[in-house]
């Protein structure tokens, strides 16, 4: 995001109320979504005119938050947020470094935003920004970082992207978000799916496998090796047929061969994994000697120094395996009133939620892939590891993050033929799956009238979208026709599919001769109509009405 308007912004507010002490960024962004933290979600209340901030709260797994009663007869109109995620971006006034060290209460930030909104005997005031169509996100856990860096790689925040920064080293972007740095050498046969990020002098070796990875400088990986969801720093060597997934490799570390790495690991600096260990899923594996002589609530005790003469172990093998380096970093005990703590126990990648979201959002597997689902009907027939599904797989992430994020119709169609042009689909396949990413409704599970609600405001949203893909009539009624198909198969859609017509069709997107065509050819043919008749049931009563209206514009004519 450009910080000039909000520090703009906040210069007009002190030249009006000199007590104004802060204004924070938030953006909008609904609960689920991937770069909104556990830890960061607050509920905020602001003066819907001016913005200031009258309440905020970290819900920390409260289901009822009480609201003051005074805020509301103090204030006219009053907004009520919990659709927002915190940038951690303030622009402060010269006078909060004072107010920091006047009160010792205030510890974090927030502590200081909540101690300034309930002192009233200064007065002094905050204020939000909010933002929907910039890029402002911080990374506070292995769940921001991940999310932060997907966005990167999927050029969310361009122009903040590896092929175009003054880094170190320089990139070249190629088709599915492949980034190669210089002096890479990649072995023939090896492949590398979509998602990655290789660094300078790394070298990858025959048979192996990546994809929605990121790897750092002067790493080498053997051959036969499989990477998915990882992100490796630098100067690393991986062995022949090792397994990594979804985990963090630092600096310096060394995985021997047949080593199998599983879910949400965190492997520190080097650590030296023996050949034929399996890391298990969540461990922290470190060679720190501090780590070791940390007692448990983070503090180390004068009492214990008999413990901390003791040698130190190098290696402990249940945890790295024979010929390893390193031991298990277990979780301090932190206070009981100790905030901080809330992130280190969200485990990577163990966490239902975001475990569901993150294979939702990335993954091409056949369990989460959209199109590869038993729950969602195909409005194409492909192979499940076709280029097509990777298509749909951008496409469904552009229309749900595009929805989310208010961005302009016309940038989604730059994004939507960027990723045509990169898996050579044909324009007239375009419009089906547009719309079939629609009808797959929000990231979560909804309810019947939830899920038209959706469709209908997504179709809304991107009616000058639709309008500019199924301009030809012929697209118009492939798309009904898919749509129709979609009902027979999903019985509960069968009940929307006359809504969703009706919609597109009020909304100038399909005409009114598309829709009575698809319809016609029922009479021609008996084959399949026992199949179609509750979708035929549904749409009769639009059918009738447009035909009605057909004739009483042709009597006007004559």
């Amino acid at each position: 995001m450009d910080l000039r308007e909000v520090i703009a912004k906040h210069k007009q507010l002190r030249e009006k109320d000199k007590m104004t002490v802060m204004t924070n960024v938030y953006k909008r962004a609904h609960p689920g979504h991937r770069t909104r933290s556990m830890e960061d979600d607050i509920l905020l209340a602001t003066n819907s005119t001016t913005d200031r901030v009258l309440f905020c709260e970290k819900p920390d797994g409260k289901k009822k938050i009480k609201i003051p009663v005074t805020m509301f007869e103090e204030n006219d109109k009053v907004e009520i947020n919990y659709d927002v995620l915190d940038c951690h971006i303030s622009v402060c006034s010269p006078s909060v470094p004072q107010l920091f060290s006047d009160n010792f209460d205030y510890q974090t930030r927030y502590h200081f935003i909540r101690g300034i909104i309930n002192d009233e005997v200064l007065g002094n005031t905050i204020y939000a920004d909010f933002i929907c169509d910039q890029y402002a996100a911080r990374v506070s856990n292995l769940q921001t970082y991940e999310a932060i860096s997907k966005d990167v790689i999927h050029r969310w925040v361009f122009p903040l992207v590896p092929d175009n920064c003054a880094l170190e080293e320089a990139y070249s972007y190629g088709r599915r978000n492949i980034y190669l740095s210089i002096n890479v050498a990649l072995a023939f046969d090896c492949i590398l799916e979509e998602d990655v990020v290789l660094g300078s002098e790394s070298s990858v070796g025959p048979q192996t496998h990546i994809t929605h990875s990121s790897i750092g400088r002067n790493c080498k990986i053997g051959k036969g090796v499989k990477i998915e969801g990882c992100y490796i720093w630098n100067d690393v060597t991986i062995g022949d047929h090792c397994i990594l997934q979804k985990s963090i490799i630092a600096s310096n570390v060394v995985i021997k061969p047949n080593v199998t790495v599983e879910d949400g690991c965190i492997i520190s600096f080097n650590v030296v994994i023996g050949e034929g260990f399996t890391v298990q899923a969540g461990s922290r594996l470190t060679t720190s000697q501090q780590a070791a002589l940390t007692s448990s609530d983070g503090w180390e005790d004068d009492n214990e120094s008999s413990v901390n003469d003791k040698p130190f172990e190098e290696c402990v093998v249940e945890d790295v395996g024979e010929g390893g380096k390193g031991f298990k970093w277990d979780y301090p005990i932190p206070d009981s009133d100790d905030e901080s703590d809330n992130f280190i126990k969200e485990k990577w990648h163990t966490t239902v939620n975001t475990q569901d979201e993150e294979e939702d959002e990335e993954s091409i597997s056949e369990e989460s892939t959209p199109s590869a689902t038993p729950e969602l009907v195909q409005l194409l027939s492909v192979d499940k590891d076709s280029e097509t599904v990777m298509f749909y797989h951008e496409i469904l992430d552009s229309i749900r993050s595009s929805l989310t994020d208010s961005v302009p119709n016309d940038n989604t169609i730059l994004m939507i033929n960027a990723s045509k042009h990169a898996y050579n689909v044909p324009i007239n396949e375009v419009p089906l799956h547009v719309v079939k990413a629609i009808l797959e409704g929000p990231p979560s599970p909804s309810s019947k009238a939830g899920m038209m609600e959706y469709i209908i405001k997504a179709f809304r949203y991107f009616q000058s979208l639709l309008v500019h893909y199924m301009k030809e009539k012929e697209v118009q009624k492939a798309v009904i026709v898919s749509m129709s198909e979609y009902a027979t198969k999903d019985k509960s859609f069968a009940s929307l599919f006359a809504k969703c017509v009706l919609e597109l069709y009020n909304l100038d997107v399909v005409e009114e001769s598309s829709i009575l065509e698809w319809y016609g050819q029922f009479s021609l043919q008996t084959d399949n109509i026992l199949e179609y008749s509750e979708v035929l049931r549904h749409i009769q009563p639009v059918i009738e009405w447009l035909e009605t209206a057909e004739e009483e514009s042709e009597e006007e004519s004559d």
